[in-house]
Parts: structure tokens; sequence; C-alpha cells
């Protein structure tokens, strides 16, 4: 029928034409929206990065799942995102383990997960990029349809996710729940009156990268923050009581971090001090045309070469370009960290203990040539504090055969005054090697092809024997049947040469090296971590084999070493040591034996095999129990020492340290240990007494540590507790961003409740809206993650829950946290036929729009009624979406316009009317 005919007809048949024309509009909307809907689904985001086959599953937006998660009956979250099939969804790693309060990491941007899981405190390490998953030292098969990233969060299947976690997951599809049944105790379930405020708390999931970064460049210079610990102790050794102090500073000083530390003797004299300026770039960029990753200035140390000059510390300056967590197989790696008044530390690599310190060498811990295996090396380090706190760092270093891509060059530099530091308080000097000699230490890496890597090197350095000596160096680096082989030799001015050999790779699931070196002309390898040190060599040769001795379920790690020296004068040493780690139960156990052996040029054979099993377990997430057990196999089988000690919090202020030691054979005896600590609002006070049960002797002892820290937005210091000069800090304020500008405007309003989590406990704005966080970290990138669950306006929008930076020793970050009013509104879109009451379209697209920012697109229910909320402080227009509208030839009567007010909140709704121009063409 055409426009013609239909004019020709009569008034009723024309209105039945109205009214079937209308009918079968409706009907096109109604089939329309089916298309709408699918036409308007948002791109899947993909989860895998160019070239990254580890992961290859999904997050689409029409797979979401809103699940109601609970644990042990209660509802721990309403709503978490999830994705794919109902039965085995992708669960957001990261949002779950917050949920559960457990000691994971995530990092989306560097596709890792690490953390503590257990009582046992088993370590969790997931490395997407390498391909690498492994929870107490087992590695756990995962596929590539297991995981999914997006920006900001990593996600596992719930059956791959059980491998991970102590945790079975079910899911109900019908009721839309997550049931979770814990296999081992979780933090969460000792701590049930935190629950009600766990529930919700979770940043949006996003497919994209929902991160609000916050620049903290290097400035000319800022306030310095301090930490300060003061000690006394009476003793029944002593005469007069003692006192001793530990002050450390950070600060930004002439486009640098600074790191200042002072220490003084028991007697509370001033006997030594550090000054460190460094700076740090994973991207490089530093020192101009070097392109420095690293470059430090002060009491600092020296690189080490493959053969000849070992890493020494002393007053001087650094830089390298090469990347900060990558390392050859061939080399060792010195780490060095703060250790405070009362802290011992231990050190983990790949889940097995390797060392523990416990009195600090000028106010840090120091684990020097620490070997690693090839591939990825997961390094925690692992404090413990006089309050029972338990402070773990992790490093992973990727350890690969030394070589660099075709065209890829790199530099390493040092020249210090050696073992002489900045400020020298000695007033006797230390009768040492090389002391106050000039180290000078340089060398250059180039990848010549796909196979070969060349490495040179020089040196100008004070030897073992007291001379200086001069030396240059040479090695290439190269593969054979996928293990990595280094060549390297060296030649000093005194006539002293030096080659090595190295193998290194995999072999039935174990990772080897080995290496071998030949020395004349008394060359003294100090890069070689010999038995008798500084003894001219003749060769050397070692093995180490780090595999994972199965035993059903159970999978050990186990580290095994061994080297053969023979020395210029004839005599041969051999030394072996073992090292494992394994959970029995909760109890995280680890052990070892180490056994030397030397034999003279005249036959005679000494040899001493000692070991050692530490055993530590978080007992109900409450006790913290550590014990050690010394003993001897060789010559006489003997134990030597035993010590336990336990650590309680209380509550969050106070906390209570109990110890037992006793010392066996002749003249053993038998201490205990008691102490209280306070965690106070301006500091950590600590009261703690030992007695010795066999001679009677004592010492009480009390301790105070606080920290100081400038803050820019009060504009005035602060007294912390301890760690503000230790690590990064923030400062936060959240206000009402009533003009949309993004500053905190005077006479804008701040928002009270908002939670920020990140260091070692939660701090929440206050009614000026600001919140003050210490200790975290000084990694180069450092999170914190934002709460808005006890903020009572749900009338505005928030920038993302995850706020990135990079913390440095001292600094504070100022992280402005603008909250926008929005408004929400109702709209309805009608059509009102020439005989009946109004009625609603539903599946029509309609867009509104703003002057400067993107079209909102919403399509109608079936009553014709479309939500749209969040919507910013302005003026908008609503309009049909153009490409529906003409195909279905509607219009709208009338142009709709509607205000959301600064104050923002519900607006009244508003209808739209749609009438359609030439009804005869629908019959058509």
């Amino acid at each position: 029928m055409t426009t013609r005919r239909l004019a020709a007809c009569s008034p009723a048949v024309r209105s039945q034409h109205h009214k079937a024309s209308w009918f079968l509009a409706a009907a096109a909307l109604a089939a329309a929206s089916t298309q709408t809907a699918q036409a308007a689904e948002p791109a899947t985001a993909s989860a895998t990065a160019p070239g990254d086959s580890s992961v290859g599953a999904e997050v689409r937006e029409e797979d979401l799942l809103l699940l109601s998660v609970g644990l042990d009956d209660l509802t721990i979250a309403d709503s978490v995102a999830a994705y794919g099939a109902p039965e085995d969804p992708l669960l957001p790693v990261g949002e779950l383990t917050r949920l559960l309060d457990m000691n994971v990491t995530v990092s989306a941007s560097d596709r890792r997960i690490v953390g503590r899981v257990g009582e046992a405190e088993r370590s969790l390490t997931v490395d997407l990029a390498t391909g690498l998953a492994r929870v107490g030292g087992r590695d756990i098969a995962l596929s590539a349809e297991d995981v999914a990233v997006t920006g900001s969060e990593i996600y596992i299947r719930s059956s791959a996710l059980s491998r991970l976690l102590p945790i079975t997951f079910q899911t109900d599809p019908a009721e839309m729940t997550l049931k979770l049944t814990a296999l081992e105790k979780l933090p969460i379930q000792s701590r049930l009156e935190r629950i009600a405020r766990l529930r919700g708390m979770r940043p949006e999931v996003d497919v994209a990268d929902d991160v609000l970064r916050v620049e903290t460049p290097y400035r000319l210079l800022t306030a310095p923050a301090f930490d300060v610990a003061i000690s006394t102790a009476r003793d029944t050794r002593e005469p007069d009581p003692t006192g001793r102090y530990d002050i450390r500073i950070g600060a930004d000083v002439l486009y640098t971090g600074f790191q200042g530390y002072l220490g003084s003797d028991e007697q509370g004299k001033l006997s030594s001090a550090r000054v460190l300026f460094e700076r740090h770039s994973v991207h490089g960029g530093l020192l101009g045309p070097i392109d420095a990753t690293s470059a430090q200035a002060g009491d600092t140390f020296t690189p080490a070469l493959p053969i000849g000059p070992r890493s020494a510390g002393g007053r001087g300056f650094n830089f390298t370009t090469a990347p900060l967590e990558q390392a050859s197989i061939f080399s060792r790696i010195d780490l060095r960290g703060e250790l405070p008044l009362g802290y011992d530390v231990e050190l983990y690599v790949n889940d097995i203990l390797r060392s523990g310190q416990r009195t600090p060498v000028q106010g840090r811990y120091e684990f020097l040539q620490v070997p690693l295996v090839r591939g990825l090396n997961v390094i925690r380090i692992v404090s413990y504090g006089p309050r029972g706190e338990r402070d773990e760092q992790t490093r992973v270093v990727n350890v690969g055969g030394g070589q660099l891509a075709p065209g890829k060059t790199t530099f390493d530099f040092g020249i210090v005054q050696q073992d002489t530091p900045m400020i020298d308080l000695a007033e006797e000097s230390l009768d040492t090697v090389g002391l106050g000699g000039v180290r000078v230490v340089a060398s250059a890496t180039r990848g010549i092809s796909e196979k070969l890597t060349a490495m040179v090197g020089a040196a100008y350095y004070p030897a073992a024997s007291g001379e200086q000596r001069s030396l240059l160096m040479a090695g290439a680096r190269t593969s054979f049947r996928g293990f990595a082989v280094q060549a390297d030799a060296a030649g000093d001015d005194q006539g002293g040469i030096g080659a090595a050999v190295g193998l290194a790779g995999q072999l039935r699931g174990a990772s080897l090296l080995g290496r071998h070196a030949e020395y004349r002309g008394g060359f003294v390898d100090e890069a070689n971590p010999t038995l008798r040190s500084g003894e001219p060599l003749l060769r050397h040769s070692e093995l180490t084999v780090d595999t994972n001795f199965r035993r059903g379920p159970r999978s050990i790690p186990l580290s095994m070493r061994a080297q053969r020296e023979v020395y210029a004068d004839g005599s041969v040493a051999i030394a072996a040591a073992v090292r494992a780690s394994s959970t029995i139960g909760p109890v995280l156990v680890s052990g070892g034996v180490d056994y030397q052996r030397e034999t003279t040029p005249d036959g005679v054979v000494t040899q001493r095999a000692t070991g050692i099993v530490a055993a530590s377990t978080f007992a109900a997430y409450k006790w913290q129990l550590r014990g050690a057990l010394d003993y001897e196999v060789a010559p006489d089988p003997r134990l030597v020492a035993l010590t336990i000690t336990a650590d309680r919090a209380i509550s969050e202020r106070m906390a209570l340290r109990l110890g037992v030691g006793h010392g066996f054979g002749q003249g053993g005896t038998t201490t205990v240990q008691a102490g209280a600590n306070w965690r106070l609002a301006r500091g950590d006070l600590a009261l703690s007494g030992d007695y010795a049960v066999d001679d009677g002797e004592w010492r009480i002892g009390v301790q105070y540590a606080f920290g100081l820290v400038f803050d820019p937005l009060a504009r005035r210091y602060r007294v912390t507790p301890p760690g503000p000069a230790s690590g990064g800090n923030a400062v936060f304020q959240a206000f009402i961003d009533a003009n949309g500008n993004g500053v905190f405007d005077p006479g804008e309003e701040t928002v009270e409740g908002v939670s920020v989590s990140g260091g070692p406990k939660p701090a929440t704005t206050t009614a000026n809206g600001r919140a003050f966080i210490t200790g975290l970290g000084a990694s180069p990138t450092g999170r914190v993650e934002v709460g808005m669950d006890d903020v009572d306006n749900p009338f505005v929008t928030s920038p993302p829950h995850t706020v990135e930076f990079s913390p440095r020793m001292g600094s504070v970050a100022k992280i402005m946290y603008p909250l926008t009013p929005t408004g929400e509104v109702m709209a309805k879109v009608m059509f009102k036929p020439e005989n009946g009451p109004p009625v609603g379209l539903s599946a029509v697209r309609v867009v509104i729009t703003r002057e400067g920012s993107e079209p909102i697109e919403g399509i109608t229910e079936f009553d014709g009624s479309v939500a749209f909320q969040s919507l910013p402080v302005g003026t908008y227009r609503l309009e049909l979406d153009l490409e529906q509208a003409e195909r279905l030839h509607m219009r709208l009567r009338r142009s709709v316009t509607f205000t959301v007010a600064p104050e923002g909140g519900f607006l009244a709704d508003i209808n739209a009317e749609v009438i359609f121009d030439n009804p005869a063409e629908e019959l058509q």
C-alpha cells in the first residue's frame, strides 16, 4: 500500500491503518531489541598479551556472573564479579584473597601472584610471564584456559584455584552463590568480628586498566623523615646501665633519594654513620646519555666481575644500565637492607631457608654472594620484630645465562675507597686487608648475535696480599643444547692468570650448575667464595643441584652444593651442604647439613659436619611460633643449642613475646626471655627481660621507637610508629570536587570514612578528609587500595580504587582523591495512539549528550523506561539513536533536556514522547 492510497481512505480506515502501523513499529522495535542488545555488547577484553602463551582465557561482559560469596554459613560478599561457565567460573584472585584477609599480593601489571598461605605459611608464586605456578615448593599445572588477566585483576578458574589455595569452591548456578570451604584455618576465621566490615569491601572489577597513577618525581629538597630507636638496659654483667640509639633519615636532596644512618655503641656514643644518594628507574634514562637504571653515591658498593674482584663497600660512586631484577646464573648476588634494633631476619630462596641474621652491621643486614638457580628465583626476606611483627619482602629475580639480545649493551661501573665510610668515626683503624685502598671495577656486555654475548672488564683494587692490582678480563656467553655456557679469562699485573668455564641448565627436572676454574701465578679470585679466604688457588670446582624431591603428593624443595679446592701450598679442601624445606601439617620445617674436610700436604685430615633444624607456624593466626635446633655430626655427634620463641598479639595495641634457649654440653646454660610491647599512637614501647637459670644473671631492657615525618597537607611534622624513613609514605585527601577541576579548592566539602590500605595497618580519613599512611616500602612501584563502604553518599563517583605510585625512603606522596557529585534520572519513552492512553516503547535506543563529554547510550525496558546513573554535574539533552530512528521513521515530539545540579542526587522522572512519520510505509 502506498502513501497516496492510504490518503484516499476514509478517516476510519486511516485510523485503523494508523494503529496497525504503530503495532508493526512496536513489533519491529521488539525484534530490533535483540539486534540492539547484540550490537550493544562491549568488545571482549583480551586476557592475553601479545606473544604470551601462558594465558588463554577471556573475560567477556556477556559471561559476567555476580556471585554471593559465603564462608562458614556467613556471607562475606554480596556480589563478586566472576566470568565464564557457572560450574567452573573464572574467579578474581585479588578480590577473594583480600576478602579472606590472606597474605597474598596480586599484581596484574606484572602478571604475578606472590604470598603465603596456610598456617605453615607455604609460599605461593604464580608468574604468568614464565608459566610458573608453585605452592610450598610444589609445582602446580595451570593450563592457558585456567587464567585470564585484565588491567587490574588476575582471574583463575575455581578448579585450578583450589589447587593453589587451601580452599574448595562450589558454585550454585541457580542461587548464584559461591560457597567456600576452608581446608585449613583461614585468617578471616580468626577475625570474625571483622566480617561485617569486610562485606562488600572490594574494588569494582573493570576490564580496563583501572588504576589512578600519582607522579612522585624526585625533588630538589624535601623535609626529611626520621626513624628513631632508643634503648637502655641494666645487666648484672655490667656495673652501669647501657644505652644505645639508631637514627635513620630519608628525604629527597638534589633530585635524588637520600638515606642516612646514625648509630651508637652500648654506651650511647656515636660509633657509625652512613650517607647514600641514589636514583632508580626501571625504564632507564638516568645520567643522560648513559641511560642508567640505577646510580648511587656515598656509602655504596662496587660491582663484581665474573672472575677476579668481588663487590666491596666504601665511599664512592656506582651505576648500572642493566635491568634491575635480572641476573646471570653464573653470578652471585648481595642482598642488603635496613635491620632495626630488636629485629632478626631470615633469607629464603625458592622456599629454602638459606641464612639468618640477628645483629645489624651499621644498622642493616647483609647476605653476601647468594647463589641462584636458572630461571625464576623467588627471594623472600622475612623479618621478625620485638612486638611479634612479621614482615616479608619478596623479590623475583629472573636468572638467565647472561646473554643479551643482539645489539644490546649494558655497562657496570663502581669506584670506592674500600671499607672507608663517608663519615669515619672509628677511633682506631681496623687492621683489614685493603682498608682505604682504591677499588675501581668496570665492565661492558654486548649481544653479538642470538647465540653469542661478549663481555670485557677491568679493575684496579687492593688484593688479599695487600698490594694494589690491575686486572683485565674477557668472556663469552652462549648456549648449547639448552644449557647456558660461560667462559672467562683474566690476567693481572702481578703475573697472575685465571680461566673459568661454567655450564648451567635443566636435567630431568633438576637445575644444575657446574663451574671449574684454573689459576696460576698467585691469581686471587675474590668473586669465587673460597674455603680459605685470600689464599692463592690452583683450581676450584663446584656443582650445585636444585630440585624437588617428590614422595607421593608431597614435594620437598632440595638444594645440594659441593665444591673442591686445591691450594698453591698443596692442601685440598672439600665442602658440601644440603638444604631442604617442607610443611608437616601446619608447620614449616627447614633443615640443613654442612660438611667441611681439609687435607694438608703432609696428609693430616680434619673434618667437621654441623646441622640445623628450624620450624615455624602461625598457630590459629594468633601465635607466631619458631624454634631452631643446632647440632654437630662430626667429629663428635652432639646437640649444640635449642631456641624457641612465641609471639602473641593480645590486641592491636599490645603483644607478648616468650622465649627459651638452652646450650648443651659443658658450660651450657638455660636462658628464659619475656617481653611486652605496646603500639602507641606516637611510637612503640617494648619491655624485655632475660634470665640465665644456671648462674642467675639477668638483663632488663626498655626500648622506645618512633617515626617523625612531615605532612605536606597539614604543613607540620607527625609523630608516628617507626617506619617513615625506611620506606615510602602517603598523605591522602578525599573531597567533593564540586567544580570538577580535580583540585581541592577552598569551600569544597571533605569526605570522612574513606579507607586506605597498603601499609602495615589500614587508615581511614577523618573529618578533614585526610589519612596518613606509612610503611609502604621502597619498591619501584607501590599501591594502596581505597575503600568507599563507609561513605554515606551514593551520589558521587570516585577515581579508580587502586592508586599506584613510586615510594621512596622518607618520601611522602600526595594523593588527591576527588569525588565527583553525580545525579540519577529515570527517563520514559512513550507513544500515544490516537484513541488510547500513552504506552511505553521497549527496545528504543536513546542517547543523552552533554557539551564536552562523550554520549551515554541506553535501551528502554519493557515499560519504556531507562535509567541513567552516575551522571556528572551539567545539562543534558535526550535524543533518539539516529540510525534506529531513521529506520523506523520516528522522532521526538519535542526536545527533552534536564540538569544535574552541583549537589547531585535523584532527579524527577522525565518523559519523552515519540511520534511516527509516514506510518503507511510501515505497511509496505
